[in-house]
């Protein structure tokens, strides 16, 4: 019996596999379109694939604990990966409710909004702390203090470390919701002396976005 609950995803196994082929396909269709990137993509599309091949094992005579165990992980695997997109990718303004529908997303009735999304974009400050350790400062762009915009939650803070510059936001996979400044960052060991790269943009309390901060980056120390 499953015991799922999250929103827009299908509580039965059955219906997820369904669901997900559906929301995979339309995902690597507008990759390009809606800035999505192939790593992303790849990774959807195998998240998918094993659960769907671990749910045809499971219900089957194969059946056994530890395959309802394997299949059960790779739901999580799955689930983690599409709410990823969702509170992240599929936010940007090129992707329409006609196209959130398509993907099994549920769209929020057209009421007029006492919470607009942010017209204004934060400007970010990175600083060392310690070893292997940084943090990003953030302000409204303009802004003498740290106050952040009226209705806004947080900055929503993407990052990645490349070996060369990246020519747009879509390249910084790693993101994280700040909602205070400033927001320490640790990284690995193995990551001392690489370039990190960041950008920011404000979030309000409905999870809409607004545009993105100029890209910043430092060096892991």
């Amino acid at each position: 019996m499953n015991t799922y609950h999250w929103d827009y995803i299908p509580r039965k196994d059955a219906e997820l596999v369904a669901w997900s082929a559906n929301f995979v396909g339309k995902v690597a269709a507008n990759a390009v379109a809606w800035e999505i990137p192939p790593g992303e993509v790849d990774f959807l599309r195998t998240a998918a694939g094993a659960f769907a091949a671990l749910h045809a094992r499971v219900d089957s005579p194969a059946r056994t604990s530890v395959l309802v165990a394997e299949k059960n992980a790779a739901r999580k695997v799955l689930e983690t990966a599409i709410r990823r997109l969702a509170g992240w990718r599929l936010k940007n303004p090129a992707i329409t409710n006609v196209d959130r529908v398509a993907l099994g997303l549920r769209v929020r009735d057209a009421v007029p909004s006492t919470n607009p999304v942010p017209a204004s974009r934060p400007e970010i400050e990175i600083e060392v702390v310690d070893v292997r350790r940084l943090r990003v400062l953030f302000r409204d762009m303009g802004s003498a203090g740290r106050a952040k915009p009226r209705g806004v939650t947080g900055a929503l803070i993407a990052y990645a470390l490349c070996g060369t510059p990246p020519t747009g936001t879509g390249a910084l996979t790693r993101c994280v919701l700040a909602t205070r400044t400033p927001y320490g960052l640790e990284f690995a060991e193995e990551e001392r002396g690489r370039t990190v790269y960041f950008a920011a943009r404000w979030q309000n309390r409905k999870g809409l976005c607004g545009p993105w901060s100029k890209i910043e980056s430092a060096i892991v120390p």
